[in-house]
């Protein structure tokens, strides 16, 4: 699948990201999560994966801000606390800066993890000197996900041409009694998907240790690398801001 990010040298969206990240965090509260969702929700609806971004966010986001507002309602503090299972307004807020900051964060780095190709992103860091096998990992880990659905699917389709009910309107019951003839091949084909795979790095002479060259080298232009060299400026200057901002309150305290 093509994205607008693929224009550009995956360290700078990764770069973008993490300094948004951070920001979302060091930055003023709470204003500055507010932006950096903002900043990172425009952004992927501009590549076209907004609504993947939009549902990955409000998957973490909503059950997080709810889980934490029924513990500040079940165990409410002692000033607070004046009526049973009311979160008083203080904990209500505070769940809501903390969903805000995740919220960011996962919206951050959403766009680099949907927007951008895996393969793409640990060749340029293998070209920024990542080791071979820390390259595989970070491969064998964004696409784990991936595959573990596509083979999902597999099981699926070949369970049901056998026979197997395990689509809709089988009840939880039925569900059930199924679940062992979806987890069993699922596991087994998993299992044997990385055999394989260590067989074809075998295959391959794989060396970690041994440097690579790349077949289709992933173009970095002097502008980008101007681009991440300003993004990591800007993250500094807000990061002494925000320490130095700590260190005079704590001088105003003392």
């Amino acid at each position: 699948m093509t994205s607008a990010l693929d224009r550009w040298n995956p360290l700078t969206p990764l770069a973008a990201a993490v300094a948004l990240v951070l920001a979302a965090f060091a930055g003023p509260q709470p204003s500055a999560p507010l932006v950096v969702l903002a900043i990172a929700l425009l952004v992927a609806a501009a590549c076209g994966i907004g609504g993947k971004v939009t549902a990955l966010t409000a998957l973490v986001v909503l059950p997080t801000f709810a889980l934490l507002v029924l513990l500040a309602a079940a165990f409410p503090d002692a000033v607070g606390a004046h009526r049973q299972w009311i979160p008083p307004r203080a904990s209500v807020l505070d769940a809501l800066a903390i969903s805000l900051r995740l919220g960011a964060a996962i919206a951050a780095l959403g766009v680099v993890v949907v927007g951008v190709a895996p393969r793409r992103l640990t060749r340029a860091l293998a070209a920024r000197g990542l080791p071979a096998w820390a390259a595989y990992l970070v491969i064998a880990s964004l696409e784990a996900a991936p595959d573990a659905r596509r083979r999902a699917g597999d099981v699926i389709d070949a369970q049901r041409c056998r026979g197997v009910a395990v689509g809709k309107g089988t009840g939880v019951r039925g569900r059930l009694r199924a679940l062992p003839a979806l987890a069993g091949p699922l596991i087994v084909g998993l299992v044997t998907e990385s055999e394989e795979r260590a067989l074809a790095l075998d295959a391959r002479a794989f060396d970690p240790r041994a440097t690579r060259t790349a077949l289709a080298p992933i173009a970095d232009p002097v502008s980008e690398r101007w681009a991440r060299r300003v993004i990591w400026l800007a993250l500094v200057v807000v990061i002494a801001w925000r320490l130095w901002e700590f260190a005079r309150s704590l001088t105003i305290i003392a």
